[in-house]
C-alpha cells in the first residue's frame, strides 16, 4: 500500500492539475505527479489512473482535456506500472463511457483526443513493450471501436518515439531493476484483486522476488544484454567504415546525420559498457570479450574525434581492432546481378538510414548460413486502409462482440468482472471477426524456410516511392526465435530507408509477430513496377545461430 498521506497528496495534485481555471496544462505540476508516482510506487499508479479517468468524464470540457493531458504525461513518464493500469477493462470501460454505440456525425474534441490516445498506445506499447502480453485489452478496445465505425487519427512519429523502447545500452542490473518495478506492480494488482487464483500467482511471484525460487527472467535478461552488445559492436563497425570513407575524402560531411547519430550512439554506449565490465568481473572470458569491444569503441571514437578536428592523416593511422576490411556482397548489388548469395557480407550497400532511427539500425549479422529459397510474390490490389494498424491480433484470437447497448461501455463487461486473464478470455472486449473490418491488403509471400516465414504488404506506392511492410512468422511450434535482425538491399538505381523492426523475438507458432517497414525511392524519380531485393535475416533458433538469405524479384 502507499505510505500514509501520500495518497492524499497525489489526489490533491491531480485535482490542481485539472482545475478548470487553468488556461493550459501545468507542465511542472504534471511532472511532479509523475515523479511522486515513480518514487513511491505502491498503490499510487492505480489511484492516479482512477482519479484521472473520472476527470476525463467530467462534463466540463476544460477539465476533461486537462485530465487527458495529464494521462498522456503519466503513460509516457511512469512506465509499466501505469501501462498495467490503463490496460485494465475497468479503466478502458470508464475511458469510453461517453462514447455512443455508433459514431456521431462529428466527434467532440474530447472524443478525438481519447481515440488518439488509444491509437498511440496500440502502435507503441502494445507492440514494442517488453510486457505487451499484459496489454491485450487495449488492443481489444481498439478493435471494438474500429468495428463500431470509429476512425482513429494518425499517430505523430515524435509521440510514438517517446513510448517506444530506447536503443541505449543497459546493464544487467539496470534491466533487473526495471523487472523488479514491473514485478512489484503486478504483485500489487494481484493482491488488490484478491481472488484465489490471483493470490496463488502473487505467492509464486513473492517467492521469486525474495529469492526462494529461481527467476527464469535472469537468463533472458543476460541474453538481452548480449544481444544489445552485439548491436553496439555492429554499430561500431558501420561507423568505422563510414569514417574510413570520410578519411579518404579528408573530412567528415557535416550534413551526414546518420554518421553523427552513430557517433552519438557509440559514445553513449561506452560508459554503459564499462559498467557492464565491472559487473562481469568474475567471468574472465566474458570480461575479455567486453574489453575487446571497449577497445573497439575507444578506437572508433578516437578516429571520429581526429576527423572532426581536421586531422585526417592522424585518423588514417588509427587501427580499429576486430573490424573487417572485406565488403559484403550487398555493396555491389546491381540490376544485372541474378545470383542469390549463400552468405551475405557484414555491410549494407545501396541503402541509407533514416536519421531519426539510425541509432537503432542493425547491420547484417553473422552465423551459420541456411539459405532459404525466395518465392515469387504477387500483389493483392486491395488498398490497406488501416495502414500500420492492419493486423493487431498478435497471437490473440478474436471473439464475438456483444451488441445491443447504447454506448461502447455498455457492450463490455461490468467493472466488477475485471480479470487478469489473457485477452482470449475476455468475451466482452472481443471483436466480431476480421470480416467486419475495412478491407486490408493481403500479405504477399517473400521468403519461407523451415523456421521462418516472411511476407510483405505494399502500404502505398506513389510515383517513384513505395512503402513496404515486412511481416515475420515463426513456423516452429516448439522453438523460439530470438535476436532476429533483418537486413535488406536494393539495386543501385534505388535508395532504401529501412526502419527498425518492431522487436527481435518470436514465440513458437506466432504468425506476423514482428514487422519492419522499408521506404524505397527510385533515384532518378522515375516510376517503376518491379523491384529486385536481396535480404538476409539472422536469428537464433533456441540459441542456435541461423541465417536465411536470398534474392527476390517482385512487382509492386
Amino acid at each position: 500500500m502507499s505510505p500514509p498521506g501520500v495518497s492524499g497528496k497525489l489526489l490533491r495534485r491531480v485535482r490542481r492539475a485539472c482545475r478548470p481555471s487553468l488556461d493550459e496544462p501545468n507542465i511542472t505540476l504534471n511532472l511532479e505527479i509523475c515523479d511522486l508516482i515513480n518514487q513511491k510506487q505502491g498503490n499510487l499508479p492505480r489511484e492516479a489512473a482512477v482519479a484521472v479517468v473520472r476527470l476525463v468524464n467530467s462534463r466540463d470540457p476544460q477539465i476533461a482535456e486537462l485530465a487527458l493531458t495529464l494521462l498522456d504525461y503519466l503513460v509516457k513518464n511512469c512506465g509499466y506500472p501505469i501501462h498495467l493500469q490503463i490496460s485494465r477493462k475497468e479503466f478502458l470501460n470508464e475511458l469510453v463511457k461517453r462514447f455512443p454505440e455508433r459514431p456521431p456525425a462529428a466527434y467532440t474534441r474530447i472524443q478525438r483526443l481519447i481515440l488518439g490516445e488509444i491509437a498511440e498506445w496500440v502502435q507503441t506499447i502494445c507492440r514494442t513493450s517488453r510486457y505487451k502480453e499484459d496489454l491485450g485489452y487495449i488492443r481489444d478496445m481498439y478493435r471494438l471501436l474500429r468495428s463500431k465505425g470509429y476512425d482513429f487519427p494518425a499517430v505523430k512519429s515524435e509521440d510514438a518515439a517517446v513510448l517506444n523502447p530506447s536503443d541505449n545500452l543497459k546493464s544487467v542490473e539496470e534491466l533487473r531493476e526495471e523487472e523488479r518495478v514491473a514485478q512489484s506492480a503486478k504483485l500489487q494488482e494481484l493482491i488488490r484483486r484478491g481472488r484465489p487464483q490471483d493470490l496463488k500467482k502473487a505467492n509464486e511471484m513473492m517467492k521469486i522476488m525474495s529469492g526462494f525460487k529461481e527467476d527464469d527472467e535472469l537468463e533472458q535478461t543476460k541474453k538481452k544484454v548480449e544481444s544489445e552488445l552485439e548491436k553496439v559492436g555492429r554499430k561500431a563497425d558501420l561507423l568505422n567504415e563510414m569514417l574510413d570513407n570520410a578519411t579518404n575524402a579528408g573530412k567528415i560531411d557535416s550534413g551526414d546525420d546518420t554518421l553523427y547519430d552513430l557517433i552519438s550512439a557509440v559514445r553513449v554506449a561506452r560508459p554503459k559498457l564499462q559498467k557492464i565490465i565491472s559487473e562481469e568481473s568474475g567471468d574472465d572470458d566474458a570480461v575479455a570479450k567486453l574489453l575487446a569491444l571497449n577497445d573497439k569503441l575507444n578506437a572508433v571514437l578516437k578516429k571520429s574525434d581526429l576527423l572532426t578536428g581536421g586531422h585526417a592523416a592522424d585518423a588514417a593511422q588509427v587501427k580499429v581492432p576486430g573490424s573487417s576490411d572485406a565488403v559484403g556482397d550487398l555493396i555491389d548489388f546491381d540490376d544485372d546481378d541474378d545470383s542469390a548469395p549463400a552468405d551475405s557480407g557484414s555491410a549494407l550497400g545501396g541503402s541509407t538510414i533514416n536519421p531519426q532511427n539510425s541509432v537503432a539500425f542493425d547491420l547484417l549479422g553473422s552465423g551459420d548460413t541456411s539459405t532459404s529459397g525466395a518465392k515469387q510474390p504477387s500483389v493483392d490490389p486491395l488498398a490497406d486502409l488501416l495502414g500500420d494498424l492492419g493486423d493487431l491480433s498478435i497471437g490473440t484470437p478474436s471473439t464475438n462482440a456483444t451488441t445491443g447497448g447504447s454506448t461502447i461501455a455498455g457492450v463490455v463487461s461490468p467493472m466488477s468482472s475485471e480479470s487478469p486473464a489473457p485477452v482470449s478470455d475476455s468475451v466482452a472486449l472481443g471483436v466480431s471477426g476480421r470480416s467486419s473490418f475495412t478491407a486490408i491488403r493481403k500479405p504477399t509471400p517473400f521468403s519461407e524456410s523451415s523456421n521462418l516465414k516472411i511476407t510483405f504488404t505494399v502500404n502505398s506506392k506513389l510515383g517513384s516511392n513505395v512503402d513496404i511492410t515486412f511481416h515475420f512468422s515463426n513456423l516452429s511450434i516448439t522453438k523460439s526465435i530470438t535476436n532476429m535482425q533483418f537486413s535488406l538491399a536494393v539495386t543501385k538505381r534505388f535508395q532504401l530507408l529501412l526502419q527498425p523492426a518492431s522487436g527481435s523475438e518470436l514465440k513458437p507458432g506466432v504468425t506476423d509477430g514482428l514487422t519492419q517497414v522499408a521506404h524505397i525511392t527510385q533515384r532518378e524519380n522515375q516510376q517503376f513496377d518491379s523491384l529486385k531485393l536481396k535480404f538476409k535475416c539472422s536469428y537464433k533458433l533456441d540459441g542456435v545461430d541461423t541465417v536465411d538469405s536470398g534474392m527476390v524479384s517482385t512487382s509492386v
